[in-house]
């Protein structure tokens, strides 16, 4: 991040992970030469193009159409097929009287349902104004149509579009470039009023278990400068499993903690800050 800032660069973060000495990260922030020389040595004729298709974030859903179909949809559809399968016994909403918004959601990662499940317990005035994060990775197909073919592309896609009207999703990256257009969508975001909800695991649980939580939401949170609501989930990896196909009626539990404020640079120990707070409730 701090790279990114300096020099005006994306830094590729798979890359960056694998760097191991200081001319590795000086490779990566110094400017290509793509010139007649440099071309004719690397046997190319003209310089490759800047593949920012990762860098694009969606800001139609926030437009009126996108806003009146969620408060339609969500209430009398969307949110109600969650009931059926999951019943809530939903804990902590006292802390949200406390504080106007906008926050960070930060929840331990279960299952498919979180996301519904979560925006259904939460009061109207927190649930129409809240941007759940989705793992970009999960869609390759949608950003690199040519890897994969036109079915997986189509389908692919269309869970990306559904996803970013209904549920007012946006991508986040977990390994691949993007790191300061990321954080620049979300302080829009948050400068819009909008509080983000987030998985700082990174992935689904497989048996139920809390995962470390990534710096990340450290970062995001200290950034940004806006409180941390954990959020902390239990049974709705017996509702949908993680290799599960189809969902089975379970009880589950859904608990909000009091805010958090981070500040700092230590992103590792604010990361693990949060996961404390989620264990606890």
């Amino acid at each position: 991040m701090a790279l990114e800032e300096a020099f005006l660069v994306t830094v590729d973060e798979g890359a960056f992970s694998a760097a191991l000495t200081v001319a590795d990260l000086e490779a990566m922030v110094k400017p290509v030469d793509w010139g007649p020389a440099a071309i004719e040595q690397s046997h190319v004729t003209s310089p490759p193009a800047a593949d920012t298709r990762d860098l694009t974030f969606p800001s139609w859903n926030r437009s009126l159409p996108a806003r009146i179909a969620r408060r339609v949809s969500l209430p009398t559809w969307i949110l109600p097929l969650s009931r059926i399968f999951a019943s809530m016994d939903v804990t902590g909403l006292e802390h949200l009287e406390r504080i106007d918004g906008p926050v960070i959601f930060a929840a331990n990662h279960q299952s498919h349902f979180d996301g519904p499940v979560i925006l259904d317990s939460l009061p109207p005035k927190w649930r129409y104004r809240t941007a759940p994060a989705m793992m970009r990775e999960f869609f390759n197909a949608h950003y690199f149509p040519e890897k994969y073919g036109r079915k997986a592309w189509f389908t692919n896609s269309l869970n990306y579009y559904l996803s970013s009207l209904f549920f007012n999703a946006f991508p986040l990256t977990q390994a691949s470039a993007g790191t300061r257009q990321t954080l620049r969508y979300m302080g829009d975001l948050v400068g819009g009023g909008y509080s983000i909800l987030i998985f700082p695991e990174g992935r689904r649980t497989e048996s139920g278990e809390i995962a470390r939580f990534q710096p990340g939401i450290g970062m995001i949170a200290a950034r940004l400068g806006v409180p941390v609501i954990p959020v902390r989930l239990e049974g709705l990896d017996q509702v949908l499993p993680r290799h599960a196909r189809f969902p089975s009626r379970a009880s589950a539990r859904c608990a909000f903690g009091a805010p958090i404020s981070l500040t700092g640079n230590d992103y590792a120990a604010l990361a693990a800050q949060v996961e404390s707070a989620v264990r606890a409730l």
